[in-house]
């Protein structure tokens, strides 16, 4: 299907990976912070939009890293 060499789509899926899980601890992060409940509502409603946000663009990035690794395969 594609040209693309299959050492190339194994490095891409393994960053992929690393940034996927770096934006899941900072998602945890986020919430953490946003349960310690110090904090005037505004800066609560954007923790929760932030979260929300990396929660969708974590599991994109697990479409796209899975995609590669059937590429792979």
């Amino acid at each position: 299907m594609s040209k693309i060499p299959s050492g190339f789509c194994a490095n891409q899926a393994v960053t992929l990976d690393g940034i996927q899980n770096a934006l899941m601890m900072l998602m945890g992060e986020i919430y953490e912070h946003m349960d310690e409940g110090h904090d005037p509502a505004p800066t609560h409603n954007d923790c929760a939009a932030w979260g929300d946000g990396l929660s969708w663009l974590i599991k994109s990035i697990g479409r796209v890293r899975d995609e590669l690794e059937e590429m792979r395969s």
